[in-house]
């Protein structure tokens, strides 16, 4: 009997892919569903229809195709070639909306090392990223966020979800993005690199900063906020609240 991959891989192939899924979902997973429509609600509500979009660490797509949903054109980037294949058979249906770059983003072009986990979504290019077991590693190619601009064009909107990997991908950026959000822990090292991050972006243009919890796409603050009236309160005052204990951080820049 063919195993669950096997099946999946089928489906992947041919337009068997939406349906099956969106019956799983409906039956079996129906919280999935909602989360999708949040998701769509959410980016409809912050971006203007058609706005480019890079979708840095795009793993299987599921930001992506909530990005597609909601109206806009996406770049994304992912260097896994199993999570590209699934992203391309669920974005089937945006294909002219869509550029696929099977390739990681970093601070210098070239080839590096990633690290493959046991759950997809935790692989990094940090050697040092413990969410989950490393199984194996590939070589995969590398560009910067300058040279991804240069050609595609700048995003309205850059989300950018690499597993510790967020400040090596924003030292390859010499130029402000109107809006980019990347993903932070309160574990102290990763706050560092949180910390770096929005350094590194206050000194590309004026900052204007907001906040999600955990897997939930809810601003925290009412108004954006300067850094300095954000740095203010992040992170001590959220190491008390355990929906806080990563989340992705929302960056204006102008």
């Amino acid at each position: 009997m063919a195993n669950l991959s096997t099946i999946k891989h089928l489906y992947q192939s041919n337009r068997l892919y939406h349906p099956a899924r969106t019956l799983y979902w409906r039956l079996l997973k129906q919280e999935r569903l909602v989360k999708f429509h949040q998701e769509v609600t959410f980016y409809s509500q912050l971006l203007e229809p058609d706005s480019l979009c890079f979708d840095i660490g795009a793993n299987i797509g599921e930001k992506t195709e909530a990005l597609f949903k909601a109206g806009m054109r996406v770049v994304a980037f992912e260097p896994q070639p199993n999570c590209m294949k699934e992203l391309a058979a669920r974005c089937s249906r945006y294909r002219s909306k869509l550029a696929k770059c099977e390739c990681a983003v970093g601070a210098e072009p070239g080839i590096t090392e990633l690290y493959v986990h046991t759950h997809h979504a935790h692989s990094s290019l940090d050697q040092n990223w413990t969410v989950s077991e490393v199984v194996s590693s590939i070589y995969v190619p590398v560009v910067t966020l300058d040279r991804a601009i240069a050609k595609f064009g700048k995003p309205r909107y850059c989300k950018i979800d690499v597993e510790g990997w967020e400040y090596e991908v924003l030292k390859g950026l010499t130029q402000p993005i109107p809006l980019i959000s990347f993903e932070y822990h309160l574990q102290q090292d990763n706050i560092d690199k949180t910390l770096a991050c929005i350094d590194y972006l206050s000194h590309l243009g004026e900052l204007h900063i907001n906040i999600t919890p955990a897997e939930t796409l809810l601003f925290t603050f009412q108004e954006w906020l300067p850094v300095k009236e954000f740095l203010k309160s992040f992170p001590n005052s959220f190491r008390s609240r355990q929906e806080y204990n990563y989340g992705d951080i929302f960056v204006k820049m102008q």
